[in-house]
């Protein structure tokens, strides 16, 4: 590399810090079903952006069967489930120029199962009045192909249609529940924190 390029290099990486990063060990029961993997989430602050954070999601799985995605779907915590006083109202970040609320990351196979997401902050709206914010993964699902999905119970009854954590299920093109285990997952486990 030229030293023009280099000092490129180390001026971009010291407007950016990791503030954050969550690891959690995905662990299924079934020998004959490897979908264990590592879920890395990333917390980047970008000086260069005053009020947007950036996130960087990454699954390593440990099979070699790979899906063709995973679909990974987060949202905001209620108010009454932050441990404080505070009685105001959460609005939360936009997400890549989109409303706040419920956040859904795809991670493609041709992508090594990675992608990234801008939070951005609106520092002059009166009615967000947290600093805080609480995201737990609602719904997890691996597409293996077209026809078949495995769902991971992480955090909701899926409408009571399906198991819920700890149990994970294969669904096929008809909707219908074809193998149940377990994993390591409990309710609310897999989360991340963000603050202004």
């Amino acid at each position: 590399m030229r030293p023009i390029q280099i000092s490129l290099l180390i001026l971009v990486f010291s407007f950016c810090s990791v503030l954050q990063t969550y690891n959690y060990e995905i662990n299924v029961d079934d020998e004959n079903i490897n979908h264990n993997g590592k879920l890395i989430i990333d917390i980047i602050d970008s000086q260069l952006f005053d009020d947007s954070l950036e996130l960087n999601f990454q699954f390593y799985p440990n099979s070699q069967t790979l899906p063709e995605f995973y679909v990974l779907t987060f949202d905001m915590k209620f108010r009454e489930d932050y441990e404080s006083d505070f009685d105001g109202v959460c609005v939360g970040p936009t997400w890549e120029e989109t409303k706040p609320g419920e956040l859904t990351v795809i991670l493609n196979k041709e992508d090594n199962f990675k992608s990234k997401v801008t939070a951005n902050f609106d520092p002059n709206s009166l009615e967000d009045r947290c600093e805080k914010y609480i995201y737990y993964l609602r719904y997890f699902q691996a597409n293996i192909n077209f026809e078949q999905k495995i769902f991971f119970g992480v955090a909701t009854d899926y409408a009571e249609l399906y198991p819920d954590a700890p149990n994970y299920w294969l669904v096929n093109k008809n909707n219908e529940i074809e193998k149940i285990g377990t994993s390591n997952i409990k309710k609310y486990s897999i989360y991340f924190e963000l603050s202004k």
